[in-house]
């Protein structure tokens, strides 16, 4: 519990991090800021994240919102359609570990 305590907590849209860089994919991908870099878009699968019931309505309208582009007639890249579906994957497993029983509210 004191140790949980010597961490910052930096509140996000779709996760809270504890950002640690010496697990911090973000820290990884980027020159080191010394504070997480939510715009990688690695907080889905970073170790620093932590989401609670209250991130999933954000959750759900971020699924939403790259389902549409592809699922739009539009022509989209291969590469683009493969991004868009692997971070509706990311989206979807992070909303089923929220939606499956025993979740702790924030």
């Amino acid at each position: 519990m004191l140790q949980h305590l010597t961490k910052t907590l930096h509140p996000g849209v779709l996760n809270d991090c504890f950002y640690q860089p010496s697990t911090a994919l973000c820290a990884k991908r980027a020159q080191h800021a010394g504070q997480p870099l939510p715009l990688l878009t690695m907080c889905l699968t970073c170790p620093n994240g932590r989401r609670s019931s209250t991130h999933l309505p954000r959750l759900a309208t971020a699924r939403a919102q790259a389902q549409r582009p592809r699922d739009a007639p539009a022509g989209l890249s291969r590469l683009q359609t493969a991004a868009l579906t692997t971070h509706i994957a990311d989206l979807d497993h992070a909303i089923a570990e929220l939606t499956a029983t025993g979740t702790p509210d924030a």
